[in-house]
């Protein structure tokens, strides 16, 4: 299993922006704070391989 992060803004998980899922928290905050959201949520998304 891999973790990935999602940004939650406003209680929306925000997957349209670029680069989501992110592989760090430190990514998704990079790309909240680019795409002028604030204040977000990061939510860990769990994938598990098949």
């Amino acid at each position: 299993m891999s973790c990935r992060y999602i940004i939650r803004h406003r209680g929306t998980p925000r997957c349209d922006l670029p680069g989501s899922p992110y592989p760090s928290r430190i990514a998704a905050k990079r790309a909240a704070d680019q795409a002028g959201l604030a204040p977000v949520e990061i939510v860990t998304v769990k994938r598990r391989s098949a």
